[in-house]
């Protein structure tokens, strides 16, 4: 019973963050979802606090990186923006990373379609 118990706490917990990190995303360029005709020329993301992108990847279907370059010792920002080289059609993911100004780390992936 004890298990049990404790992977209840764990998954609510867990649970709980997610929402969090959720929520504090309040807009990305692309859209998840987005099927894009024109070329995806950035990536951009807002934040509802100002927050610090220690890591940002843009893969796709291959499993491959974009090769794209950012400042990872930028200052916290709310508004992140990031260019993108020319992308082949494709279905891409972008995977980031994020720590508050408080210390808390948070991450989270959208897809986006290139045609």
């Amino acid at each position: 019973m004890n298990k049990i118990k404790l992977a209840l706490s764990v998954f609510v917990m867990t649970a709980a963050v997610n929402v969090y990190a959720l929520g504090m995303m309040t807009m990305t360029y692309p859209e998840d979802g987005a099927m894009l005709m024109a070329q995806a020329e950035r990536v951009e993301m807002h934040f509802k606090q100002p927050m610090q992108v220690v890591s940002l990847k843009v893969i796709g279907s291959d499993n491959k990186p974009v090769a794209i370059k950012y400042d990872r010792k930028a200052a916290a920002t709310a508004h992140f923006k990031v260019m993108l080289p020319k992308l082949t059609p494709d279905t891409y993911s972008v995977q980031w990373k994020a720590m508050g100004e408080d210390g808390h780390m948070m991450k989270g992936a959208y897809n986006f379609m290139q045609h």
